[in-house]
């Protein structure tokens, strides 16, 4: 047998022994091949519609939840509180008492609040006793026998609001200036009964000076007292002095004994 005869045995054996089991398939009654449907262009859009409005949703739960749990960038001011000694400064507060931001008004201000430090969210109490620290260390105050006289005044539209922080104020700075000097007078300055009108010329007059409300009311009350006084030559007095001037011109005095400015003694709160 010769190898040609040889190959063709070999591959019809194999042809005999595996079976040809697609062609089985393909010839079997079940096999069925898939028709192929094809999608129309409103079945495209259709779909894409849908993937857009699922984004969307999405999207829109993001925002929803960002909205009601972030906290507005800028607090609202609730209360304004002004403190001066010579230093003048103003501080605001949020609805809860918290520092928004505390400004200098004058130079002799820009001395105590530096920028190192960080007001922002602190409590009034802990503003105050920086505040009255760092004006003991530029000699603001000081132990001698004239008082450290302190002016005050809280601006806010709730009238409660006001006096529990009058008295707040007054006592924490009267706590804090003792630990540097015996002798400490609080006077509390709110507005005169004026119109709108003329609260506002006061506000822009205090703010061309660089003084604030409160020292322009009492400034106010001295050359009313006795108009050779004029502003421009008390604006830059501190207001130990100048509540010494007012008390003088309404209580002149015979001796030194009873000038407050050595140790005697002026009634009330110096209003």
């Amino acid at each position: 047998m010769n190898k040609h005869n040889i190959k063709f045995k070999i591959k019809e054996s194999c042809n005999e022994r595996t079976p040809d089991v697609l062609n089985k398939i393909k010839n079997s009654s079940e096999f069925r091949v898939p028709v192929k449907t094809k999608r129309s262009l409103s079945d495209y859009f259709s779909f894409k519609s849908f993937s857009y409005s699922l984004a969307t949703v999405f999207i829109l739960a993001i925002l929803v939840t960002l909205v009601f749990t972030s906290k507005p960038a800028t607090p609202v001011v609730a209360s304004t509180i002004t403190v001066d000694i010579n230093p003048s400064i103003e501080i605001t507060l949020d609805d809860d008492d918290y520092v928004i931001n505390v400004t200098a008004i004058n130079d002799e201000g820009e001395e105590v609040i530096s920028r190192d430090i960080k007001f922002r969210g602190l409590t009034l109490d802990r503003t105050i006793e920086i505040i009255i620290q760092k004006a003991h260390e530029r000699g603001y105050i000081i132990e001698t026998i004239e008082e450290n006289v302190i002016l005050i005044r809280v601006d806010s539209n709730n009238a409660a609001v006001t006096e529990r922080l009058e008295s707040q104020l007054e006592t924490k700075i009267a706590n804090e200036v003792n630990k540097y000097a015996a002798l400490v007078r609080v006077i509390k300055e709110r507005n005169p009964n004026v119109t709108d009108e003329q609260l506002e010329s006061l506000i822009n007059t205090a703010k061309n000076n660089r003084i604030t409300v409160a020292k322009l009311l009492l400034i106010r009350k001295i050359i009313i007292l006795d108009n050779t006084h004029t502003l421009d030559e008390l604006k830059d007095l501190p207001i130990r002095e100048l509540y010494r001037i007012k008390y003088l011109l309404l209580h002149p005095i015979d001796n030194e004994e009873d000038d407050p400015g050595n140790g005697g003694d002026p009634p009330g709160n110096g209003n």
